[in-house]
Formats: C-alpha cells, sequence, structure tokens
C-alpha cells in the first residue's frame, strides 16, 4: 500500500490507537495477578481478596457504563459541530490524538479489572496489591484524560478557536504548494518543457479525491529519466476511471507504478497539500451562519478574519511557482493550483452573494478587501478593484440607492458595526 495513504488512514482512524490500549490492558489483567502471587513487594494498600473483588467490579462496570456516556456525548457534540458549523470538520475530530488516547484509557479502565479478576479468587492465596493499585492508576488517568477531553471538545466549539486551528494549517499548506515567496518579477516560468504530444497515464480502477502528491517522488523519477511529469488534476478533485493523471513529457522510461505512488487518492479532501479546502471549510462556516435558519452574522464576520488571514498569506506567494526542478534547474514535475483571481472568487464571491442583505457583513467584507489592498503587491490590486466593485453591485442590489441602509452598508468596518472607518 501506499505508505502516504497508509499514514493518512492511521491519522483518520479511530480503531488503532483505542486497540492498542485494550491489548495492553489484556495483557497487564494477565500478568499482574502472576506478580501478585510470586510474592510481596514495596508496594502495600492492604486489601485482601474480597475487597480487591469488590474494587475491580465496580471499576469495570462503572467505566463501562462511563465510556458509552462518554462516546455517546462526543457524538453529539461532532454533530452539533458539523450542522453549525461544516460537515467537513468531523475530519478535525476523527483525527484528534486525545480524542483516540481518551477513548482508549477508558477501555482499558473497564477491561483490565476483568481479567485480573479471573486469578483474584477467594483462597487463591495471592496478595492483590499490584493489581489493585494498577486498577486504580488506570481509573485515575482516564479521569485525567476525560477532563482533558471535555476541555478539548469546548474548545473545539468557540468559532475563534476552530477557525484558527483551519487557518493554520492552511497557511502551512499553501507554502508547500507554493513553495516560491512572491517575488520582484512574479511571471510563470516558461513551458518549455511541455511536448506536443505526451504520453497520458490515466486513472485504472480507484475513483476517490487526489488527496496529496509526493513532489520528491515524481521529481526523482523524471530527473533519471530525463522528463518533465505534469500532474493534471488539483489536489482536492475527484478522479474517476478513465480520468488523465499524469502527462509525461519527454522521451525518457518511466515506471507507471512508480508515478500511481506518488499519489494519496482517498475518499476526502485533507489540508496538507489543499489550502483551498482550508479556505472552503471557513467560507462554508460563513455562509452557513448567514443561513436564514441560523441568522448568524457575527459568525461570518469571525470567518472572514481568518479567511483574509489565508488570503493575505497567499498573496505573498509567487502563485506560479507551483514546479520542483532537477539539479540541473529544469522543470521536472508541475502540479495545478488556483490564480489569484480564483482564490479571491473562492474567498468571497459566496459569502458577498449570502451576506449581501447584511450590513454587518458587507461592511467587514469592504474593510478585508481595503486591507488586502494596503497588505499586498501592487500585481494583486486589480483582482481586488474588481472584487470591490462586485461587492458594490451586490450591495446596490440588496440596498438600492436612495435606502436608509445603503450608505450604511457600503462603509467599511473591520468589526462589522461598530468601528467607523
Amino acid at each position: 500500500m501506499n505508505t502516504r495513504l497508509l499514514r493518512l488512514r492511521i491519522r483518520r482512524s479511530l480503531i488503532i490507537v483505542p486497540s492498542l490500549y485494550v491489548i495492553a490492558a489484556l495483557i497487564l489483567g494477565d500478568v499482574t495477578p502472576n506478580i501478585d502471587r510470586r510474592g510481596s513487594f514495596p508496594l502495600r494498600i492492604d486489601v485482601d481478596i474480597d475487597a480487591a473483588q469488590a474494587i475491580l467490579t465496580s471499576t469495570a462496570t462503572g467505566m463501562l457504563a462511563f465510556t458509552g456516556l462518554v462516546v455517546s456525548s462526543t457524538l453529539l457534540v461532532v454533530q452539533f459541530a458539523a450542522t453549525q458549523y461544516s460537515p467537513r470538520l468531523v475530519l478535525w475530530f476523527r483525527r484528534d490524538a486525545l480524542v483516540k488516547h481518551a477513548i482508549g484509557s477508558f477501555l482499558a479502565a473497564s477491561i483490565y479489572p476483568v481479567v485480573a479478576l479471573r486469578e483474584l479468587t477467594a483462597g487463591s492465596g495471592i496478595t492483590p496489591d499490584i493489581s489493585v493499585a494498577l486498577s486504580l492508576a488506570l481509573l485515575v488517568g482516564a479521569s485525567v484524560l476525560f477532563l482533558a477531553l471535555l476541555q478539548r471538545v469546548l474548545d473545539r466549539l468557540r468559532p475563534r478557536n476552530l477557525l484558527g486551528r483551519v487557518l493554520a494549517d492552511g497557511v502551512a499548506a499553501g507554502e508547500q504548494v507554493y513553495p516560491d515567496a512572491l517575488g520582484p518579477d512574479p511571471t510563470p516560468p516558461a513551458r518549455d518543457w511541455e511536448t506536443a504530444d505526451p504520453r497520458i497515464v490515466r486513472v485504472r480502477s480507484h475513483r476517490g479525491v487526489l488527496a496529496s502528491f509526493d513532489a520528491r517522488t515524481l521529481q526523482r523519477a523524471a530527473t533519471a529519466a530525463d522528463l518533465t511529469i505534469e500532474l493534471v488534476p488539483t489536489v482536492g478533485e475527484f478522479l474517476s476511471p478513465g480520468d488523465e493523471l499524469f502527462r509525461v513529457h519527454g522521451t525518457g522510461t518511466f515506471d507507471h507504478r512508480r508515478l500511481l505512488s506518488s499519489l494519496v487518492v482517498s475518499d476526502e479532501r485533507t489540508i496538507e497539500q489543499d489550502p483551498a479546502f482550508a479556505l472552503r471549510i471557513m467560507v462554508d462556516s460563513a455562509i452557513r451562519a448567514l443561513s436564514p435558519a441560523v441568522n448568524d452574522p457575527t459568525t461570518a464576520v469571525q470567518a472572514l478574519d481568518t479567511i483574509g488571514d489565508l488570503v493575505r498569506a497567499l498573496a505573498g506567494r509567487d502563485l506560479g511557482s507551483s514546479v520542483a526542478r532537477g539539479p540541473d534547474g529544469r522543470v521536472r514535475v508541475v502540479w495545478p493550483t488556483p490564480t489569484w483571481d480564483g482564490w479571491l472568487d473562492l474567498a468571497f464571491a459566496e459569502i458577498r452573494a449570502y451576506g449581501a442583505s447584511s450590513v454587518q457583513v458587507t461592511r467587514r467584507l469592504r474593510a478585508e478587501l481595503l486591507d488586502l489592498r494596503d497588505a499586498t503587491d501592487p500585481i494583486r490590486h486589480p483582482a481586488l478593484d474588481h472584487q470591490l466593485a462586485m461587492l458594490d453591485a451586490e450591495i446596490a442590489r440588496a440596498h438600492p440607492p436612495g435606502t436608509p441602509d445603503h450608505d450604511l452598508a457600503s462603509g467599511a468596518d473591520r468589526m462589522g458595526l461598530g468601528l467607523q472607518r
């Protein structure tokens, strides 16, 4: 299996980490009574067999019920986050290491005493100090992780914290996809590597979303065969059998399997190499807040804060630098990415359309566009001016000139309402 895909599945899996806790509990439950049987140890808690059985039985039954309660409550929180913000945020809870370790500790604290009770029978001659002490230690550890899980879940429900995490991952993905900062001459590299009749590598049977690709593997393969490999689909694009994957420019030989092994085709998008997905999550959260069923423009304004930060970070990258070069300086790998106009449309078009009737949103959106204009290179300004013109047109449709709200909606306010600019 593709190692990148394997790592991705491990990160997403809710089974692997808790399963390791269960296995450890089974082993400890079998080992610790045997340790108790061998003799006395410095650790003494002075419990007899009857008391030990009562403690272990209570721990096992109580933790089983507690685990079911916590898991069901967490699922309700995930459902709430998916409904309130975006269903794509379910991925965050699935990949969160603390969630996995907490569930694993709850299962271990309930399974260990059940296994240990097999040996702790009346007349067995065991002094169960180690067995009971370990059960209490697992119970304390589970309690600490429960408190940590509770804090994590509550923090994840805060819009500012939630969007901030998406922003951080989106900025990191942008730096990976666009390896070069914007220079004085951001002219796209010449396509002198392109040939008239490239060889095509297509999707064979597996369908799904292109989640990421290994540019280094492709660069090594292209350099060794004196080729230029062009990745056709954009990261995040859905692939079906027969779709083009690569266009191979040059006459050298190449290994189809090696090219295919450089791709991760999954069932859903990730932010790892897809900053557009981070932006998509923020925009979805904003327009969901603007729906008549929710009517929460303040959350949309908070989303615009982080959207502006991500767009500003992308504006500082060379958006034509989505290439990898070999040691000789020649372009060896090329992958498609959105243009500056495409980034602005993704960030603002739907919010502008759904939020035109909200005075708070239009004022915050104008302030964001003006801030971007002040903070970016002049080469970015024409597209931003176009966005401002479209915002004016939307405001005019929602609040015709001459109506009381037109001038208010046309203002610029970084807080939406409350701060004049």
